[in-house]
């Protein structure tokens, strides 16, 4: 049965196994999915093939946790924001690229090494681009929910319980830290973001490390929060064309409270809490435009606290994590989402 705009619901299954499980065996996902391991490998490729999913190892929580992620609101002159966006689109530091509609004309996902190189974007980077009148920064003080924990709904529960747990989670409330990173590890992380089912034998080709020295480095950048495994869909065919960015105000005494409640609903991708006004960011994938007052009276009405002081609607992602995409949310390309290297050499 073909669903939510050319892909089927066993697509969607295999997309979500690979949500839980990003790097299990096809064995696994076959049994997850009631096929056979030659029948999930052949779905994956032809899904990867066509740009409708993807398994990316993006920056991870002790990344946001450490201030090195910012969220930027860019005002553009008449005409210019599709070229503004397609120009970030291209910067290894701009993980993701948004044409939206509201207070911002393109919103992007900024990440660097540090608090300096995060300003050194900024200020000798963004703020330069032509067709770009106004910015506004916000960096992230601490991140409550990403992409990597966002769920299709397709998956039987039966299926998702036979997938094998990860034996690297981090613990997202103490990561604060960012670990020294070898060259090697450098290279492991962009490779990941490349491809994030990329075998060990590939990754430490790479890397130019042994195979046993690769598996036991990713190991660590996962259990250090410092990248995140995560399987990607495109929102269009997938049936969530609309997402909707959210800038809330709370009280500072709930703001912890406040932000981990946000998290835990469905259609939340992203929740952080931010050093500027308002203090947390929401992002969600809805199924139409309509269902953002909805979306929105369910906020006020579990937290009475909460305050929706802005919001803008993504008419168009341009990048995601790395992922350049076609209208529709489609792959197209990628560009490395290596935040480690001089911002400026590489912008």
């Amino acid at each position: 049965m073909t669903d939510s705009g050319g892909l089927t619901e066993g697509d969607l299954a295999l997309i979500e196994a690979l949500q839980i499980a990003p790097r299990a065996s096809w064995a696994a996902v076959a049994r997850a999915t009631n096929t056979s391991p030659v029948t999930a490998a052949r779905r994956w490729r032809r899904l990867v093939d066509g740009g409708a999913a993807w398994v990316t190892g993006a920056p991870g929580v002790s990344v946001w946790n450490a201030q090195c992620v910012a969220y930027v609101d860019i005002s553009c002159s008449s005409g210019q924001s599709l070229a503004v966006a397609e120009t970030l689109a291209q910067d290894r530091h701009a993980l993701s690229v948004e044409l939206t509609a509201g207070g911002a004309d393109v919103f992007v996902t900024v990440a660097a090494a540090d608090l300096r190189a995060l300003s050194r974007y900024m200020l000798e980077r963004i703020d330069l681009i032509p067709g770009i009148t106004a910015t506004r920064t916000r960096i992230s003080t601490h991140l409550y929910r990403d992409g990597s924990h966002w769920r299709l709904g397709a998956l039987a529960h039966e299926g998702a319980s036979v997938l094998p747990v990860s034996p690297h989670s981090p613990d997202t409330t103490r990561l604060s830290v960012l670990p020294h990173l070898q060259a090697s590890d450098r290279e492991l992380l962009v490779q990941l973001g490349l491809n994030g089912r990329s075998p060990y034998t590939t990754l430490a080709a790479n890397a130019k490390v042994s195979e046993a020295t690769a598996r036991r480095r990713v190991a660590r950048l996962l259990g250090t929060g410092t990248v995140l495994l995560r399987a990607e869909v495109a929102a269009h065919p997938a049936g969530w064309p609309v997402p909707v960015i959210l800038s809330v105000d709370a009280p500072t005494s709930r703001l912890v409270e406040t932000a981990r409640a946000i998290a835990r609903l469905r259609q939340v991708r992203l929740c952080a809490t931010l050093a500027g006004t308002p203090p947390i960011i929401v992002s969600a994938w809805l199924h139409d435009v309509e269902a953002i007052h909805g979306f929105e009276t369910t906020l006020v009405k579990a937290l009475p606290d909460l305050t929706v002081v802005d919001r803008l609607v993504t008419l168009r992602t341009v990048k995601r994590m790395g992922r350049l995409l076609d209208e529709d949310g489609r792959a197209v390309g990628v560009v490395p989402m290596d935040v480690w290297t001089d911002p400026l050499s590489m912008a």
